[in-house]
């Protein structure tokens, strides 16, 4: 039976939940629930491919396609959320992030590294949830200008651990920093 008993190592299994998302094609934490707030006041979620999970800069990074409905509304209200569910470590994380679109000449190196037929997914004639009249009415076309990494900042983790005894426990950026134990 798994316990942990101290806040540090209780963060460092999430931070290598995240990390091995990153490497391991397999792994669920690689497909992250992304969520933002729509024009309506809406909460919109979608799945995601983390990219970057990187402790010492406490933040993650997905890359999307510069005319999607999140990017409008990140543009609005920059503030999200990642949901991961990794049911075979039974471990829940949750990140509330401000989020950074990062576009053009900062992105270069990124959009270089990407296998050419993966390009496919930065570009979409018409733009991605416009209207079209049959389901394959549209072109898939590589363009750079169109690829962005969404840079999430992560402001709080709320981690749960659903083991024989549940475990939660909060971290918060800022001055001072917070890491407490809460009740599941």
């Amino acid at each position: 039976m798994k316990q942990f008993l101290d806040l540090g190592e209780f963060l460092d299994h999430a931070w290598s939940l995240l990390t091995r998302g990153v490497a391991d094609p397999k792994s669920v934490a690689k497909n992250p629930t992304f969520s933002t707030v729509s024009e309506e006041g809406f909460p919109t979620m979608r799945t995601v491919v983390l990219r970057r999970a990187d402790r010492i800069a406490n933040c993650l990074e997905v890359h999307t396609d510069i005319q999607t409905n999140k990017v409008f509304s990140l543009k609005k209200n920059n503030l999200a959320g990642l949901h991961i569910w990794i049911p075979k470590a039974k471990f829940q994380i949750r990140a509330s992030v401000v989020v950074d679109i990062l576009t053009g000449s900062k992105v270069e190196d990124q959009w270089n590294k990407i296998p050419i037929q993966s390009r496919v997914s930065y570009g979409s004639k018409p733009s991605p949830g416009i209207e079209i009249n049959g389901p394959f009415d549209y072109k898939k076309l590589p363009e750079q200008d169109n690829f962005a990494i969404l840079r999430c900042d992560i402001r709080e983790l709320d981690l749960l651990y659903l083991g024989a005894l549940h475990q939660r426990a909060l971290y918060k950026t800022g001055d001072p920093a917070i890491s407490t134990w809460v009740a599941p």
